[in-house]
């Protein structure tokens, strides 16, 4: 059925929409990463994060935290606009960065429509913007307007750069279960209230994956090179638990297909990623 006038022109009741109780703080994904977006016009934006050693793996970056640094810098200039929904997401990093301390993120509205808005961004070193660490492109689906008085939240302080940084999935409330699955056990203002955030979707799914490329070779380390990942459903009650299964390899070259189900609400399918996986061998 086509979408009425009056439907497409109501508005959200509350200017965050569904993260009304989260957006003054306490959702991770804000406060955790430190991450610096800046609004440079109504279609581009910035940002800055730095790499602290819990944002990395023995073989590179971890691509969750660069991947809610680049929807931060996307979000700055769209959610004043609207309220939406995250649809898909695609990360590729080309440069392990291992010299790199802060990226800087460049974010481009590249077509805002009336259902949907794309967005894409490039990952570069702070220190020098001519190398390219790794780039990315969102889909959004518009669900209405937003309303009167949204700020975008400040960026929290981080957490120090410490060897004693807890994995970064146990930070988002992740767990290790006896069966090796990861799951988020609930909502919460750390992770969202009403329903699951992106953020936590992205770090949990990249454990999985990363746990299930390991154990083909046990005794390497890993990092992801590219992701791409479709949320299918909001996640609304919980467990949200995370599988990961290898599907190829070509030497250490691994492709793993993960899925996220709400356990809770008929486990539903909360998203799926392919997840591409360089497997190293440990250093002498």
């Amino acid at each position: 059925m086509p979408e009425t006038e009056p439907m497409m022109r109501r508005e959200a009741s509350s200017p965050y929409g569904e993260w009304n109780d989260t957006a003054h703080g306490d959702l991770m994904s804000y406060r955790y990463l430190a991450s610096r977006p800046h609004m440079i016009d109504r279609d581009h934006a910035e940002g800055f994060m730095r790499l602290r050693g819990d944002l990395r793996t023995p073989s590179g970056l971890l691509v969750a935290p660069l991947t809610i640094a680049m929807l931060d810098v996307a979000g700055i200039n769209i959610d004043r606009i609207n309220v939406l929904a995250l649809t898909q997401f695609e990360v590729t990093v080309v440069d392990d960065a291992e010299d790199v301390a802060e990226v800087y993120l460049t974010g481009l509205v590249a077509k805002e429509g009336r259902t949907q808005v794309f967005t894409e961004s490039l990952i570069l070193d702070a220190a020098d913007r001519s190398r390219v660490i790794g780039f990315g492109l969102a889909s959004w689906a518009v669900i209405v307007p937003t309303a009167q008085g949204f700020v975008y939240p400040e960026p929290g302080a981080g957490i120090p750069d410490t060897p004693e940084a807890p994995p970064l999935w146990e930070a988002y409330t992740g767990r290790k279960r006896a069966d090796g699955y990861f799951e988020i056990p609930s909502l919460s203002p750390k992770v969202g209230t009403q329903r699951l955030h992106h953020g936590p979707i992205s770090v949990i799914l990249e454990a999985a994956a990363l746990e299930a490329a390991t154990a083909s070779k046990p005794g390497c380390t890993a990092a992801v090179r590219h992701v791409t990942t479709s949320i299918l459903n909001p996640g609304r009650i919980g467990p949200f638990v995370a599988r990961s299964s290898l599907i190829a390899q070509h030497g250490d070259d691994l492709v793993c297909r993960s899925e996220l189900r709400d356990v809770g609400h008929e486990d539903r399918v909360v998203a799926r990623s392919f997840h591409r996986v360089l497997l190293r061998a440990p250093k002498p």
